[in-house]
């Protein structure tokens, strides 16, 4: 690539198709890096996309290489043509002569790569590799195909926490000095207004959960814990827990299994919905069992929710000692964590912990670090 002027802004691509579907982690962090990316002026973007995505953003232009068609979701045939959008198709009439920087916002890379191109991966997680048993086998069969390619190719990784550099090196033998740790940010949706006060209810007492039914979540465990906490009577026993999402486990809720008493699946909501549920929970519980990140952790406490998460992977990193940590494999430990939550005491020490540990995890200073990591590569 011929090295940009210094004050020239860079030219960026990025895959950003993830964005005409749901909102989940990765697609949260899709958006709100390019949005930042774009208010620094430093970098001018191509977001590749399969239909319009309306970003309508000052230095975004969308790309549409070709048109995805109507098809079933979740058919052979709706896989097969993602898999060649992503691989080949997306870089089709955007090739440089003097090459393209790529960034792989979803940990992925197309082969129609040459060699001369230069491109950043950031890695969320490498939950696949490190707990197969949570995860369906056309998952796992897509990562063991695909991201082997993103190791030998990328020219640098930015991992979303230290937990995940480490098994970014460990795990998958990526030389540390390619790795460049950098936290998400928070969504200003997510800051509690001045002078709104936590615990404001319009419904009756509840613990929040989120993230739907899900064996990743540790759902099965997390609604076991709340209903022995629940059984215990007194305060408790007024208690509902609240779980946003829709259920991915078969055998439980949607389709399967009823709830039990004072559970609750509340389906999709947005992000105003969830600020308010956050804002007015007793708690928050995620001991999910495998996190490479996990932005609910700051999202509620930046609310003033009490944070219950896991002991495991970087959710005691992105906690940082302001949230209470439990082992997700043992029941008693959730319920426990759960009983230290709803302890008035303990509930305003983490609310306050919890603001002042949210602090540090900031958008604009995501897009400086990752401005840093391209100009790496392209002077």
């Amino acid at each position: 690539m011929t090295p940009p002027v210094a004050s020239d802004p860079l030219e960026l691509l990025v895959n950003a198709r993830h964005l005409a579907g749901p909102r989940t982690g990765i697609e949260v962090y899709m958006e709100e890096l390019i949005a930042a990316l774009a208010r620094t002026g430093r970098v001018r973007i191509t977001a590749l996309t399969w239909t319009s995505l309306h970003l309508d953003l000052p230095g975004v232009q969308e790309v549409i290489p070709a048109r995805r068609p109507q098809m079933r979701a979740g058919s052979l045939r709706s896989a097969l043509w993602k898999l060649w959008f992503d691989q080949w198709s997306c870089l089709r009439s955007t090739a440089r002569r003097d090459g393209i920087l790529i960034h792989g916002m979803d940990g992925f890379l197309p082969y129609a790569l040459r060699s001369h191109d230069r491109c950043v991966a950031t890695v969320h997680d490498l939950g696949w590799q490190v707990h197969p048993e949570l995860y369906p086998n056309r998952v796992r069969w897509m990562y063991a195909g695909l991201f082997p390619w993103v190791v030998r190719r990328a020219d640098r990784f930015i991992a979303v926490s230290r937990y995940t550099a480490d098994d970014l090196v460990r795990r998958a033998g990526v030389p540390a000095s390619k790795v460049e740790v950098i936290y998400h940010g928070l969504d200003p949706a997510f800051t509690l207004p001045t002078g709104v006060a936590t615990g404001t209810r319009e419904r009756p007492p509840y613990i929040l959960a989120v993230g739907g039914v899900s064996p990743r979540k540790n759902t099965r465990r997390l609604i076991e814990a709340f209903s022995r906490w629940r059984s215990r009577g007194g305060h408790r026993a007024v208690h509902q827990l609240l779980i946003t999402g829709t259920s991915l486990d078969g055998d439980v809720g949607t389709g399967g299994a009823a709830l039990p008493e004072g559970v609750s699946l509340l389906g999709y909501v947005d992000k105003a919905e969830l600020a308010r549920l956050y804002a007015g929970a007793t708690a928050f519980l995620y001991p999910g069992i495998y996190e490479g990140f996990g932005l609910p952790i700051i999202e509620a406490m930046a609310c003033g929710a009490p944070v219950v998460t896991s002991s495991t992977g970087a959710a005691p990193e992105i906690a940082g000692g302001a949230a209470l940590l439990v082992d997700p494999f043992d029941v008693g430990s959730i319920e426990g964590g759960l009983e230290r939550a709803t302890i008035s005491a303990e509930a305003d020490r983490l609310r306050a912990a919890g603001r002042e540990r949210v602090r540090m995890f900031d958008w604009n200073d995501a897009a400086g670090a990752t401005i840093d990591v391209y100009r790496q590569l392209v002077g």
